[in-house]
């Protein structure tokens, strides 16, 4: 897939200063600058004068050049970043072989200089037009999360932004672009890149009732569960074992509610419930308003430090009180809220490239990903509250913990 984004250069990367200065390099060199325009990208159509037999042509021949000169300069890392490049183009217009060449002198130039962004970022590109389209934008990710995104070139933002749209990313797509805009490049140039990331959102409001089915995705993993809501701007972790029910969103409320153990009480066995409930707040409500509304009808509450706190401030309390499961030693609640202010990007956190579908021959297929509940605009308070007797505290508050600790906020 190829959108209307900008198709710079990639061979403008390679300082011909450092490749092999023999006749047979340069001039492969040059040729391939030529048809580079061509082949950046595989197209069922062919929309060039110049014939594609014959871009394919130039490119084996300049391969053949670039193979033969690295039996003589092995440790030239300029020479195999052009050969993969040139093997990725050569890909791109149908060469039989080209796909595994450009893996391996890129990998082979990622290992001589590690600390070179270029070759990761070069076959993350080549993966990203392949059946490999999901470990292509992991490497994409990888590459941005180590450099300044100031510091990488417009075309790297480029190729980020035609794979993040095909992986399913929209808010990457929009921060990408919002970065290479600053970087220098027109907003018009993105306009079909804007307007696909906006069309995977549905709007969103408070007064609107959403399925829990809609509203929350969750991933397994060995011990835990992982669930996470867009649309809530919220995701946590669950333990395998816990008995779990996600509520549908009505009124702006994500509520989940959890019980865990049980564990050996005083009267055989008990089982702790906690809380997670997030919402916009009330017009004029503050964070101390809607953290009132879990404790003010226990006297007995007070302020305590959060075990630990998913946010910037978090206001928690504890609640002792033998008003309740008495034949327990009495009740033992804990309460933490705190806020979570609208991201610049929402679902920048929850996203994750996903491949594209493939038929029973293994091959990719058209496809139309689903669209997605916007987050709930503006800020987002949450409660995250034990329901725990004495004789079960210890275990219920290491629960609790576990549970703060594994919040997420978008």
């Amino acid at each position: 897939m190829s959108l209307s984004v900008p198709a710079d250069a990639q061979l403008r990367e390679i300082d011909a200063t450092k490749l092999p200065q023999d006749k047979p390099v340069q001039e492969a060199y040059s040729r391939v600058q030529s048809v580079e325009s061509m082949a950046r990208f595989w197209s069922p159509t062919w929309a060039y004068d110049t014939p594609k037999e014959k871009v394919a042509s130039l490119l084996s021949s300049a391969l053949r050049d670039l193979q033969a000169a690295e039996a003589s300069a092995p440790q030239n890392e300029e020479l195999l970043l052009l050969t993969g490049l040139v093997a990725h183009f050569a890909y791109n217009v149908d060469v039989d072989n080209s796909y595994e060449l450009a893996v391996q002198s890129l990998e082979k130039a990622g290992k001589l200089a590690p600390t070179d962004y270029r070759a990761q970022w070069f076959l993350a590109a080549h993966r990203c037009q392949s059946n490999e389209l999901q470990l292509g934008m992991e490497e994409m990710l990888l590459v941005e999360h180590q450099n300044p995104w100031q510091k990488l070139p417009l075309d790297f933002w480029h190729d980020y932004i035609n794979c993040s749209t095909t992986s399913d990313m929209p808010a990457h797509t929009l921060r990408a672009v919002d970065h290479a805009v600053q970087l220098g490049e027109t907003p018009s140039s993105y306009s079909s890149a804007v307007d696909i990331a906006h069309n995977r959102y549905k709007s969103t409001d408070a007064d609107t009732t959403y399925s829990a089915k809609d509203a929350w995705y969750a991933t397994k993993g060995e011990t835990d569960v992982q669930f996470q809501s867009e649309l809530c701007g919220i995701g946590f972790s669950a333990h395998a074992d816990w008995h779990m029910d996600i509520k549908d969103v009505a009124n702006g409320t994500c509520a989940s509610v959890m019980e865990a153990g049980p564990y050996p009480s005083k009267t055989g066995q008990a089982t702790p419930e906690l809380l997670v409930l997030s919402r916009p707040p009330k017009p004029q409500e503050q964070l101390g308003d809607f953290a009132e509304l879990f404790v003010k009808q226990y006297p007995s509450a007070h302020p305590i430090p959060a075990p630990t706190c998913p946010s910037d401030k978090c206001l928690a309390f504890e609640i002792v009180t033998n008003t309740m499961y008495q034949a327990e030693g009495g009740a033992h609640l804990l309460v933490v809220a705190f806020a979570d202010q609208a991201p610049e990007y929402p679902g920048l956190l929850f996203e994750k490239p996903l491949a594209v579908p493939e038929n029973k021959s293994g091959e990719m297929k058209y496809y139309r990903p689903d669209q997605r509940l916007h987050r709930l605009p503006g800020v987002i308070y949450t409660v995250v509250l034990l329901d725990s007797n004495e004789s079960i505290f210890e275990k219920a508050a290491a629960d609790f913990r576990f549970l703060l600790e594994s919040i997420r906020l978008d």
